[in-house]
């Protein structure tokens, strides 16, 4: 039941390729070795912005910060048209490697565009020093070791990727209900809204390959 489920909601953002998705005690993740590596980075930074700077008025990084962070997007830009191209072939740990670097930067120029403090004038860069993205970035790649030798059980981690699928999701559905004052209301009907929303597009996803 909770295997299919899974599946379910993984269908709705990537094509599932079994050869190109890991496995963990031979059960195959609900979405692909990039996916899981995207949205591993987009946990671990978001995690850490969320935890550290949620009380800061804060916005992106400085244009020499954003430079840097924009680097570490190319890897997974080159191996994803490489691959598509035919100019050489990937495999599952650069998807994996490839695709958290990509994720990870995401939450840095997204988060704080969230809140509607981020223009204000004395609004301060998300990123002030090293432990600012090096921490996010450590955990990054012991999640990214954790899943690839498989020492985690299959259920724990795969309802961890889609929880953090639901979670990405329901930051952006929530400006739909900045109206409503009530925090908890508040995150329920964005919670619903995204479970929704991806209930849709993987039914559509059946749909096109039926």
């Amino acid at each position: 039941m909770l295997h299919e489920l899974l599946d379910f909601f993984g269908r709705a953002i990537c094509h599932q390729l079994e050869e190109r998705s890991l496995q963990i005690s031979g059960e195959t993740l609900s979405v692909c070795a990039r996916d899981t590596g995207i949205y591993i980075g987009i946990f671990s930074s978001l995690t850490y912005l969320h935890f550290t700077k949620r009380k800061s008025k804060i916005t992106i990084p400085t244009i020499k910060v954003s430079f840097f962070l924009l680097l570490l997007m190319v890897p997974m830009m080159v191996d994803g048209l490489g691959s598509y191209l035919h100019w050489f072939e990937s495999d599952n740990i650069k998807r994996l490697v490839s695709g958290t670097s990509f994720g990870f930067v995401l939450p840095y120029f997204l988060y704080p565009l969230l809140s509607s403090r981020s223009l204000d004038n004395d609004s301060e860069p998300c990123v002030k020093g090293s432990r600012d993205w090096i921490v996010p970035l450590i955990v990054s790649a012991v999640l990214g070791v954790v899943v690839y030798w498989g020492m985690i059980s299959y259920y724990i981690f795969d309802s961890f990727i889609i929880l953090t699928v639901v979670i990405w999701l329901s930051l952006f559905t929530s400006r739909l209900f900045s109206s409503v004052s009530n925090y908890r209301i508040k995150s329920l009907f964005s919670i619903l809204v995204s479970l929704g929303i991806l209930s849709l597009l993987s039914l559509l996803h059946n749909v096109v390959l039926s």
